[in-house]
Formats: C-alpha cells, sequence, structure tokens
C-alpha cells in the first residue's frame, strides 16, 4: 500500500520544467517583448473616471501581465504527468473553462456587471451558455484542445464586437444585428477601430491559450471510440434541450425577472450577463398572434373604416408629396438645457405659415434608421413587434400596401426612392420594389455630388430632389411623389473632418463635448439645405406639399446627455426615457393648409395626417389611425401615452386604452404577417 501510495506521487511530480539556456534567452525576449508593447500602448491603460480624472486600468494591466506570464510557463513547463491525472485536469477544463471566459468577457466588455454579488441563477445561466458552445465543440470533434481554441476565440470574438458596438451606439450585440449585418458593413468605414486596453488583452489572452492548450494531453482513441461519443453527444442534447427550454422556448426568464431592456439595452447586459442577453435578444425574432386575432375579427375591426375610392379622381389639383427623412435630425436642446452661440436649426425654428410641425416620437435611438422609414410609409408601429427587429430584414418578402403603393393608385408618378448611399442597405431594394417604388434612386447616380463628414451632403442630395421633379414635370402632368433618406449626418461624430464648419458651439463649458459640437454644426447645415429647397417650392406653381422630419437621435456618448439632462440615464423613468425618442417634423405646403402643432405624435401616425392635411383620399387604415391618435397619440416599441397624459407599457392590460392598443395590435399583424388573408381593401385606396 506504501509503495502505490508513492507511485500516485510521483505520477503528480511528473509534470517538469524544461530549463535550458535557449528557452531562457527565448523567456527573456518574451519578457522584453511584453514590456515594450506595455510601455508603447501604456496611454490604452488609463481612462477618464466619472469626475473626468484619468485613471491606470489596474485590472487590464494585471490580465495583460497574466498572459505573459501564461507565455512563459508555456516555455518552460513540460506535461510528463500520467493519463490518470491528464484526464482528471481535463475533466475540471470542461468544469472550469467556461467561467474563465464567462468572466473575462464581463470585464473587457465593461458592462460593469457585479461579479461577486451577482445574482446566483444569472450566474449559472450565463456559465451554462458558455458550456454548450464549450460542449458543441466537443461533441463534434471529442479534443479538449480544440474546444478550448475554439471557446476562446468565440469569446474574444463576442467580446470585441460588443466593445466597439457599445463605443459605436452605446448598445451591445443583439440577435437581430445579423439581419441588417450587411448595412452595418456598408458604414462600417466610417467608425474609429482604435483598439483600447480591453482588446490588447483579448488578443493576448487568445494567443496566451493557443499556446497553453499545445500541453494539453488527450486519451488516443477516444474520437474513434462509438460508445463514448454516443453518451456525450446524448448528454449535449439533453442538456441543449433544457437549455433552449429556459432561455428561449418558455417564458422561464421573464418568470425569473430577467427582462430585456427596450431603452436601455446595456443595462440588461450589466444585470443579466452579456451572454445571457443576447440569447435572451433571440427572442426579439419571433411574432405571435394577438390576442383573439381571427379573420372574422378583422372583418369586424374593419367594417366600419371603408377605403376611399380614387375611381374618379376630382378635378381638383393633387399637390406633388416631398418626404424627407433626414438622418439624425433632431433637436437636442429640447432633449436637454444648453445653450449654443448661434441658433442651431433657426430656419426650422421659424416655420409657421402653412406649416403642420412639431415633435415625432419614433422607437429607435442611434441607429436602425430603417424602422422609422417603416413606421412611416406603412403606419404600422414597432410597438408590436420584437423591440430591436428591423422588419426590412425578417418580415417583407412579397408585395405589402404602403403610402407609396396607395400614391400610384392615385394618380400619382415619379413614385422614387433617393438615398445617396450604397442601395444594399437595409435590404431597400428588394422592399422598395415590395412597396410599389417605381425607381430607387442611389449615389452611383449623383453627378459630382459634394460631401460633408464622409457622406453625400443635403445640398446636393434636395438638389436632386429638384432635378428629379423638374425631369418629371417635362414629361408628364401627373403629381409628383418622391421619397428620401439623406444620409450626410450619419454618425459617428467621434473623428474631425476639415468639412465640418466649427460655427455651433455650446458654451456652457460643463456641457461642452466634441462630439455633440461635431453634429449640432451637422444639423445646422441641414437647416440651411432645406431652407433652400422651401425656397424652391415656394417659387413653383404647382402646389406642393413636403414633409420633413428626422429618424432618430444621434449617436453621442451617454455622459453627454446626462449633463444636459441632468440625471443618469439608467435612473430615468421609462416616460422620461421617451423624451431620447423624439425628432422635430414639418409638413409644410407652398399654398394655404391649417398651422399646427404636435407636442405629440409618433411616427406611425404621420403620413396620415399629412394626406388628411393635404385633403387627399385616406385608406381605412388611413381612417383608423387618425382615430386612434385623438386616443394614443403616441405610441412605440418603447410605450405609449394615452390621451390622458400617462405613460403606458405597450402590453399593460390595465390600461384604459388597452383594448383599442389590441385592435391596432391585429390590424397590424393582418398587414405584415397574415399575407394570403390580408385585407387589402383597408389598406389600399378603393378601385
Amino acid at each position: 500500500m506504501f509503495r502505490k501510495k508513492e507511485s500516485t506521487t510521483k505520477d503528480l511530480t511528473k509534470g517538469s520544467l524544461n530549463i535550458t539556456p535557449k528557452r531562457i534567452i527565448a523567456g527573456l525576449v518574451i519578457a522584453v517583448i511584453g514590456l515594450i508593447i506595455l510601455i508603447a500602448c501604456k496611454d490604452l491603460f488609463y481612462r477618464l473616471n466619472g469626475s473626468g480624472k484619468s485613471v491606470l486600468l489596474k485590472k487590464m494591466v494585471l490580465m495583460y501581465m497574466g498572459c505573459f506570464a501564461i507565455y512563459e510557463f508555456s516555455l518552460f513547463w513540460q506535461n510528463k504527468l500520467s493519463d490518470t491525472v491528464n484526464k482528471v485536469i481535463n475533466i475540471h477544463i470542461m468544469e472550469w473553462y467556461p467561467v474563465v471566459c464567462f468572466v473575462l468577457t464581463e470585464m473587457t466588455v465593461g458592462t460593469n456587471m457585479d461579479l461577486v454579488n451577482l445574482n446566483f441563477k444569472r450566474y449559472i445561466l450565463n456559465i451554462a451558455l458558455f458550456m454548450i458552445i464549450f460542449y458543441l465543440v466537443y461533441v463534434i470533434t471529442v479534443s479538449i484542445r480544440i474546444s478550448v481554441i475554439s471557446l476562446t476565440a468565440f469569446t474574444v470574438v463576442f467580446s470585441t464586437a460588443n466593445i466597439y458596438l457599445i463605443r459605436f451606439r452605446q448598445i451591445p450585440l443583439i440577435a437581430t444585428d445579423f439581419s441588417v449585418i450587411r448595412t452595418a458593413l456598408n458604414v462600417a468605414v466610417d467608425y474609429d477601430y482604435t483598439p483600447n486596453a480591453e482588446i490588447l488583452v483579448l488578443i493576448c489572452f487568445l494567443i496566451a491559450i493557443i499556446v497553453l492548450s499545445s500541453k494539453i494531453k488527450e486519451p488516443e482513441g477516444k474520437a474513434k471510440n462509438i460508445r463514448h461519443r454516443v453518451v456525450v453527444t446524448s448528454c449535449y442534447l439533453i442538456f441543449f434541450a433544457v437549455m433552449y427550454n429556459r432561455t428561449i422556448g418558455t417564458d422561464f426568464l421573464e418568470q425569473r425577472h430577467i427582462m430585456f431592456n427596450t431603452f436601455r439595452p446595456i443595462t440588461s447586459f450589466m444585470k443579466n450577463g452579456s451572454l445571457l442577453t443576447f440569447t435572451k435578444s433571440i427572442k426579439l425574432t419571433i411574432v405571435d398572434k394577438p390576442e383573439g386575432y381571427s379573420e372574422k375579427e378583422i372583418d369586424k375591426l374593419i367594417k366600419d373604416y371603408p377605403s376611399d375610392s380614387v375611381k374618379d379622381v376630382d378635378d381638383k389639383k393633387q399637390p406633388n408629396v416631398i418626404v424627407i427623412m433626414d438622418e439624425a435630425f433632431s433637436d437636442l436642446q429640447s432633449v436637454g438645457n444648453f445653450e449654443t452661440n448661434e441658433e442651431v436649426i433657426p430656419f426650422y425654428k421659424s416655420l409657421d405659415e402653412n406649416t403642420i410641425k412639431g415633435f415625432s416620437y419614433v422607437s429607435v435611438f442611434g441607429g436602425q434608421t430603417a424602422n422609422t422609414e417603416y413606421e412611416f410609409l406603412t403606419g404600422d408601429t414597432k410597438a408590436f413587434l420584437p423591440e430591436n427587429s428591423t422588419p426590412y430584414q425578417l418580415y417583407i418578402k412579397e408585395f405589402m400596401p404602403s403610402l407609396t403603393g396607395n400614391m400610384e393608385l392615385n394618380g400619382y408618378g415619379g413614385n422614387l426612392a433617393l438615398h445617396p448611399f450604397e442601395a444594399s442597405g437595409y435590404n431597400r431594394i428588394s422592399v422598395y420594389n415590395n412597396f410599389g417604388f417605381s425607381k430607387f434612386i442611389t449615389m452611383e447616380e449623383f453627378e459630382n455630388p459634394t460631401y460633408v463628414h464622409g457622406f453625400i451632403d443635403d445640398v446636393s442630395d434636395f438638389n436632386k430632389i429638384i432635378s428629379e421633379y423638374e425631369k418629371h414635370k417635362t414629361s408628364s402632368d401627373e403629381p409628383f411623389y418622391m421619397f428620401n433618406v439623406t444620409m450626410q449626418n450619419h454618425s459617428s461624430y467621434d473623428m474631425d473632418y476639415e468639412d465640418i464648419p466649427n460655427t455651433i458651439k455650446i458654451t456652457d463649458e460643463k456641457k461642452r463635448d466634441d462630439m455633440a459640437e461635431r453634429y449640432l454644426n451637422l444639423i445646422h447645415l441641414s437647416d440651411a439645405a432645406v431652407k433652400d429647397l422651401v425656397e424652391y417650392f415656394k417659387k413653383q406653381d404647382e402646389p406642393t406639399i413636403i414633409v420633413f422630419f428626422g429618424d432618430h437621435e444621434p449617436s453621442i456618448n451617454d455622459k453627454f446627455y446626462q449633463r444636459i439632462i441632468g440625471k443618469d440615464l439608467d435612473n430615468l423613468t421609462d416616460a422620461e426615457s421617451m423624451e431620447l425618442y423624439k425628432t422635430p417634423f414639418f409638413i409644410w405646403a407652398n399654398y394655404d393648409i391649417e398651422e399646427k402643432y404636435y407636442d405629440k405624435v409618433s411616427m406611425n401616425y404621420l403620413h396620415s395626417i399629412m394626406l388628411d392635411a393635404a385633403g387627399l383620399e385616406l385608406t381605412g387604415y388611413n381612417k383608423f389611425l387618425l382615430d386612434m391618435h385623438k386616443e394614443v397619440p403616441v405610441i412605440t416599441v418603447n410605450g405609449y401615452f394615452g390621451a390622458d397624459g400617462n405613460y403606458y407599457k405597450v402590453n399593460d392590460t390595465t390600461s384604459p386604452y388597452y383594448e383599442l392598443v389590441n385592435k391596432y395590435n391585429k390590424l397590424e399583424y393582418n398587414h405584415l404577417f397574415d399575407v394570403d388573408d390580408r385585407r387589402n381593401a383597408f389598406f389600399e385606396y378603393s378601385k
């Protein structure tokens, strides 16, 4: 018995150091390289804290040094442990390495997740998700080494993507981002990809694990052992089924108050962990039928809203209709309190004659332009759809009644879509065809445009509107319709451009922000450009209506918003957060229309309001929406305001407007999803 114990002790000490002059020299070289990189990149390891003081990122420095310690250890250590001891080590790797990757992700992504006081169930669920990835690779390869490297690579890519997305838009990676990856690639070159300390640590860690994993010793022949593969695969499938049920297939997470914050997705990442929140976001792509939905119910709802006929259009002259969704056009001074040396949007503020204007609430912040576009053109709201889904990418696969199709039915010509950028963004080519646009004009058709901020500017964009209008009028007597999405003011705002003027300055030093000032100067240029466009159509004899609105607030750093609001964004109430989701709009005519001001309206109502103001025909859906607006003036994915002035969540069954909101949900479901049984006569003009 004594001799057997001695043998076991020897097994445990068989792992030995291989110290040779060459390895010592190599170790010194590695140490010097690590020190040189640390000195060269020292600025990355300092960051401003909340009070504006530069502080050393001690955790990142220690993690960086730890990576080089792994290099040194791997250089000198040889795995001469027995198969039994290696088997025990491999089992512990399978148990604990997912925990390492989980902690690494939270520390580098910077969600400030409380890893010490983290709710136990959230901790376990996050680790289990990392295990899902780890064990999947193991089931396929039956290799601990490959599984470790694969999970590390996933962790590095996932964490890096989150680091950049939080930097660019203050929203981490969510499942629906993959549906807009083509659009993201279109604008990817316009962002600053300078790595930070976290990314440097991630890269060093990946290299360290690849080096260290070469020391892993695996039993031979296991990959060919059918019995082992069957057992491992069976266990994995059971584990996967349980996790799917808990995270996606049921309301298990919701019942345990693990939610996805629609206003501030990053708060969900802080509270729940990055991978768990990302997995929770997968449900964004799933849309269920509304409560009580049926064809009979739809027929009941639409019977009081017949569509107007366009078979015999009146002799009255129909106005030209030009719609401009101006990229990120907003009034930041309506969001928070700060002063500037000059008025930022003087022309917009001066518009009053023959003008309907106000603030329109949208469902997106800092990005996802196509969702505002979708709400305006269809009259649908994102309120009934997964929070961060994009209908253009996910749902519109064939013809769908829209403002554009109805304008064509009403005798309008042109029917043009204009966007001075890549055509492929947000699947617009397909969607515009399904909406009924006759042509999609993109950046390739601009001759010698001027650029601001790296994009075709609003001056060139609006000149293109004029040239297309004049071209149409030389060949047709039909009223002209165009829908325009501009590009000039697209983020990011963290880089200096010589062509961005420095006219507008924030006068309060405590609220000054370089990104904000660049943005304000861009909006100032847009305001001047739209003034010239309006002045042009003032001189035209043809009656014309221009609808102008912004798609969302700009993606400027959170600290600026917090300074101008005077409150931490995470502490805003839901009603207060709605103020971050509004943009100015106007409907202007070069002839007499009734002036109005809307303090509260949402984007889904805007084209119905425009049609009504222009005296144009209305579909049954337009009529319903105008009635709906009287009771629920604002409805977005973030909630709604009732006519009583109170804020309600979309699914609040205690709201006095719940039944009306549910009716809207049913009609929208029929419009967007129930294609085979869609009541087109309700969504289109009567012929």
